[in-house]
């Protein structure tokens, strides 16, 4: 029996399309999700743009936005992958989603919406009964899915985590199927936090330009099957690509700061190739971070200078999409997927002056034709979280 685990299905929802082949027609074409914020009032805000998902959620029996977003993508997933009705039903599945934010709104709507000081007790058991692990719980079961359901906050890196941990238990015989992925709803309390942290764009998200000045907050889910190589083959599904290998590391640096040299990050890349048993220069594009704040665009280009000495063609989609949050890197993921079965690579959109990154190629002015066999995700976050993903082609 071999190791191999494949991705059979994908799901997305983002700021720029809502379904695979929109998510990657914005990719290609530059279709930016950054608009004015819709859901609070931004008038007394020093910033007010923000990538929301503009389109109407299918009708759900869920808690909350992110739970909405997480289950739309679970839905395209499974359908994705041709699993569906008794199959799924009956198949163990190991439901893995990884979140920044969770559920905020039954906390945001009556600590800002109406003024209120203090959660009721009623208020705090919504807390209990829509906090962590309920996003993931309510997706497995709204999916009639049999099986754990397990909820990871990594912060910015939860996605990769999530399709680490789903690659893991396939390993390990847990589960027939894995759906995974992360998700996260457009916050107010993130908004507000990024805004004083100063750290927000005024309008445009520049990641690796000299004139960048800031992130923007988004929201989306993308959730992706997995299997074993042979499973799918054995039920005629198409391996869309290889989860080659996967690196997680942490840092304790500093809460919000990542290291200044990237120690974390670059562990996180250096694990990831070992586990896929590759060189750096088998890979041919590097999916980054890059938020587009000063110091961490700075930072991860001192990592990729470090783990690819030879150089690598890299961009950044949250040029366009902005930072989902907990969906960011499974999102992520979804645009190296899709690069392989491509052969093509997006560039850093808005990316006008790059900043001095040696003989790195960063990505620009258009979609480039490509022969690429591996693709690697980089994410970071919040708390010293770092995660790398290594895709193949099938």
């Amino acid at each position: 029996m071999t190791d191999d685990v494949v991705i059979t299905g994908l799901g997305v929802v983002s700021p720029i399309g809502c379904d695979e082949r929109s998510y990657w027609e914005g990719l290609c074409g530059g279709r930016c999700g950054a608009a004015e914020v819709e859901g609070f009032d931004t008038s007394e805000l020093t910033r007010k743009m923000g990538c929301q998902v503009r389109e109407p959620v299918p009708a759900e029996r869920v808690s909350g936005r992110a739970t909405e977003l997480a289950l739309w993508a679970g839905r395209q997933a499974l359908a994705s992958a041709g699993i569906g009705g008794e199959e799924a039903a009956s198949a163990r599945c190991s439901l893995v989603l990884g979140t920044t934010m969770g559920e905020t709104e039954f906390i945001e709507g009556p600590l800002f919406g109406r003024g209120q000081a203090e959660l009721s007790a009623d208020q705090m058991l919504e807390v209990v009964r829509y906090g962590p692990g309920m996003i993931a719980e309510q997706v497995r079961d709204a999916l009639g899915l049999c099986g754990p359901a397990a909820e990871l906050y990594g912060a910015c890196a939860a996605g990769n985590m999530a399709l680490a941990m789903g690659r893991q238990h396939l390993r390990e015989g847990r589960c027939d199927f894995a759906l995974v992925g992360g998700a996260d709803g457009f916050s107010f309390l993130a908004f507000v936090g990024f805004m004083r942290a100063r750290i927000m764009a005024a309008e445009k998200v520049r990641p690796f330009d000299v004139n960048r000045d800031g992130m923007m907050v988004g929201e989306g889910a993308c959730m992706m099957v997995l299997e074993r190589a042979e499973t799918a083959q054995a039920r005629g599904a198409q391996a869309r690509c290889l989860v080659a290998g996967c690196g997680i590391s942490a840092e304790s640096y500093h809460p919000t700061r990542p290291d200044p040299e990237g120690r974390g990050l670059s562990q996180a890349i250096r694990l990831a190739l070992e586990d896929a048993g590759i060189s750096p220069e088998e890979v041919d594009y590097v999916n980054a971070h890059g938020t587009g704040t000063p110091h961490n665009d700075e930072i991860e280009v001192k990592v990729l200078m470090s783990c690819f000495p030879k150089g690598v063609p890299f961009s950044s989609t949250k040029a366009v999409m902005g930072h989902t949050m907990g969906a960011a890197s499974a999102l992520e993921a979804a645009c190296c997927l899709l690069s392989l079965e491509e052969q093509k690579l997006v560039p850093t959109w808005h990316l006008s002056e790059p900043m001095e990154t040696g003989v790195l190629e960063p990505l620009m002015g258009g979609v480039r034709e490509a022969k690429c066999r591996y693709a690697l995700n980089n994410s970071a976050g919040f708390g010293g979280y770092n995660s790398a993903v290594v895709l193949g082609a099938s």
